[in-house]
């Protein structure tokens, strides 16, 4: 092959090779276009259906704030296409779960517009422990617009306040002591809607420095024992008239022959809220103290000790007993009962004490 012909293949060649990555080049830009405008189509659909989220979903009120103690509240509006609001009170468990319904809630307050909105809740039923106080916008009624999550405070009531002093019951056979509370004492704790612990414990020395026993029981379980009594709201602490061991004779000293008090007397044994012990023989003074559950509350005081005697005797169906000094018997109508606040002469009852409320988020 002569150097012409040769010279002419290979300007051939690299003619077809440029071409080949001319067309190469031109296609993968032509791709790459498409690509970006297929994203910048997806993008912009995206926003678009962001935007009618948006515009389907209220705004939250913002600078929601009250007063625990007064009730007084402020929050700003934020989107006049609101229907209304409420503020609402939720108490809360010890794991701090919404229990059940509200308790209290303001009346609804009408939407509409922006701007601070002010009012004043009623606190009546609020009582000691944790609470939510939800604020809740509601878009109007017939339109499709999504409500915003509630805004919510924390509210811890009973905060440095001290628990009521309990008064119980001693009865003692054999070598068996059984402890009740007094009904007085547990009907002001449910009052408060809080439930202390309660600790007894058992000296071998009046001082009361020589410790024996002590044992810690939580009140909580009782409530789901109590019955109230209609037409009145007569709190019930489980009381029977066939089962013992022990059947205690309550006095009724209001009633003197006059029926309208109720009877003058009534035999039964206590339920639910006794607490029975068994010690080696000797003579002991028993003690009770409410302990809080929650670093907001303080202990109560310690009851003022009841002197008992064990022998080492197996129990009978005879005993005797000893109260401390501001133990009351339930009142006794159709059956015993008792109220809230009756007993004025209490230690540190939450009447005398009020109540005090603090924002804790």
């Amino acid at each position: 092959m002569n150097r012409k012909k040769m010279l002419a293949l290979l300007m051939c060649a690299g003619l077809t090779a440029g071409m080949s990555l001319t067309v190469y080049a031109e296609e993968s830009t032509e791709a790459a276009s498409e690509a970006i405008t297929e994203d910048a189509a997806e993008t912009a659909a995206q926003t678009e259906a962001d935007g009618e989220d948006l515009q389907d979903q209220l705004s939250a009120p913002t600078d929601f704030v009250m007063d625990p103690n007064t009730g007084e509240y402020s929050f700003t509006a934020t989107d006049e296409r609101t229907g209304y609001y409420f503020v609402r009170f939720y108490a809360l468990d010890e794991k701090g779960n919404e229990e059940g319904e509200y308790i209290t809630s303001s009346k609804r307050i009408k939407g509409g517009t922006t701007g601070t909105i002010t009012g004043t809740l009623d606190l009546s039923e609020a009582a000691w422990g944790s609470y939510h106080v939800n604020l809740t916008a509601f878009a109007p009624a017939g339109t499709d617009i999504k409500n915003p999550d509630p805004v919510k405070l924390t509210v811890q009531y009973g905060v440095g306040q001290t628990l009521e002093r309990p008064e119980m019951l001693v009865m003692t056979s054999g070598n068996q002591a059984e402890l009740v509370v007094d009904w007085w004492t547990l009907c002001d704790y449910a009052f408060t809607q809080y439930m202390p612990s309660m600790e007894f414990t058992f000296y071998s020395d009046a001082e009361c420095t020589q410790e024996v026993l002590t044992d810690v029981v939580d009140l909580e379980p009782l409530m789901d024992t109590l019955r109230k009594n209609p037409p009145g709201v007569i709190y019930i602490w489980g009381w029977s008239t066939s089962e013992g061991p022990h059947f205690y004779t309550a006095v009724n000293p209001e009633a003197d022959g006059d029926s309208a008090f109720g009877a003058s007397e009534k035999t039964f044994a206590f339920k639910n809220d006794i607490y029975t012990y068994e010690l080696e023989a000797g003579t002991y003074y028993v003690t009770a103290q409410a302990l809080t559950k929650d670093e907001f509350t303080l202990d109560s005081k310690v009851s003022t000790p009841v002197e008992i005697t064990l022998t080492d005797e197996e129990p009978a169906e005879e005993f005797e007993y000893v109260t401390t000094e501001l133990w009351q018997d339930p009142q006794l109508m159709d059956m015993p009962g008792a109220n809230p606040g009756q007993q004025p002469d209490r230690i540190d009852t939450s009447a005398e004490q009020g109540i005090s409320g603090k924002l804790i988020d």
